[in-house]
């Protein structure tokens, strides 16, 4: 079975389409397009339902009042003067009027309609099994990076982006659509951003929500029955949400390092070394724990890959911070405060 070719395809299909019955069309253009679609699958299957779809809006104009409205929009005249014109004939004038509707957005007419040749308001769902973060690239053209043990459903359809984070961490670049709202929610707290770039990360047992801003808008509600609030952020701040406790804080960040686990690598600046550890322990299977608490608060800095060697890593923080590890199991490592053996 052929894959569903991408929007991104089917628009320029659409496109295309309208173009090619345009009365002025020209012949470069026509070569154009013929090199467009030449020994490309994706394209022609794209093509082929963006003409079943031409084929279903001329049956239907002249009965349904959406797609007229459609039309007339498209074609920047008056409905009732549009009518009149497209109506006194079926030809050529229907027949780019078909292809009009379609240019003016392909996906809405489909809705519309409820032809389904691609139906784009389906829920697709994603989880991260493996020991390194996920890209994924939804139909968009937004990117999501979802990190280790992360689950996520993702709803498309021509109103809305909608997106729900069960557990884990999610790094979001969004494509922007101002017509179509992006947002993640969990619970009765929703993310919506118009191009961005921004991470939220949920944990579950603890009933706590972060989210951290890299770049552009991003607008944080709460609308459970508990209460009702509204945060704004800007690039640089990280909203912890204490679901459990009914507060929540906004913190000053760098972003880079909090979401720089999205490129491969793990950014420690003064974090403590119980944070590093659980960073650096969600992408190996081997673990390192420490052997005494008194060692959580020790400061941290340096750049790690994430998944890389954790023996490397663990050797090191001996060889810079007063530690020592003992192996203590095919995947536990250990580590202690170093004695001075000179001076007992």
């Amino acid at each position: 079975m052929d894959k569903k070719p991408s929007k991104i395809i089917v628009n320029q299909a659409a496109q295309w389409y309208a173009r090619l019955h345009a009365p002025n069309c020209s012949e470069s253009e026509r070569l154009a397009f013929k090199a467009w679609l030449a020994g490309d699958s994706e394209r022609e299957q794209a093509y082929r339902s963006v003409i079943d779809a031409a084929s279903t809006v001329s049956h239907q104009l002249g009965s349904d009042p959406r797609l007229q409205a459609m039309l007339s929009q498209a074609m920047q005249e008056p409905a009732a003067v549009k009518s009149e014109r497209i109506f006194s004939g079926f030809g050529s004038h229907l027949r780019y009027a078909a292809a009009a509707v379609i240019f003016v957005g392909i996906f809405g007419f489909l809705t519309l309609s409820g032809h389904q040749a691609f139906d784009d308001s389906t829920t697709q769902y994603y989880a991260n099994n493996e020991l390194s973060k996920q890209r994924i690239e939804l139909s968009d053209g937004s990117i999501v990076y979802l990190d280790v043990g992360a689950k996520l459903s993702v709803h498309m359809s021509v109103r809305e982006r909608r997106l729900e984070l069960e557990t884990g961490r999610a790094y979001f670049e969004v494509a922007h659509d101002k017509s179509r709202p992006f947002s993640v929610s969990q619970g009765g707290t929703s993310v919506v951003a118009l191009g961005t770039r921004f991470q939220v990360d949920v944990l579950p047992e603890t009933q706590t929500v972060n989210v951290t801003l890299a770049e552009g808008s991003v607008a944080v509600t709460n609308n459970s029955q508990a209460e009702s609030w509204r945060e704004v952020l800007v690039p640089g701040q990280q909203l912890l949400i204490d679901n459990l406790l009914h507060r929540r804080q906004m913190l000053k960040v760098k972003p880079d390092a909090v979401t720089s686990w999205s490129t491969g690598f793990l950014a420690f600046d003064g974090v403590p070394l119980r944070k590093a550890l659980e960073e650096v322990n969600r992408y190996s299977k081997v673990k390192v724990v420490l052997g005494d608490n008194s060692l959580a608060e020790i400061s941290i800095a340096g750049n790690f890959i994430a998944g890389g060697n954790t023996s490397d890593f663990v050797e090191t923080l001996t060889a810079v911070l007063p530690l020592r590890s003992a192996r203590t199991g095919a995947n536990e490592i250990v580590l202690f405060e170093k004695y001075d053996t000179q001076n007992p």
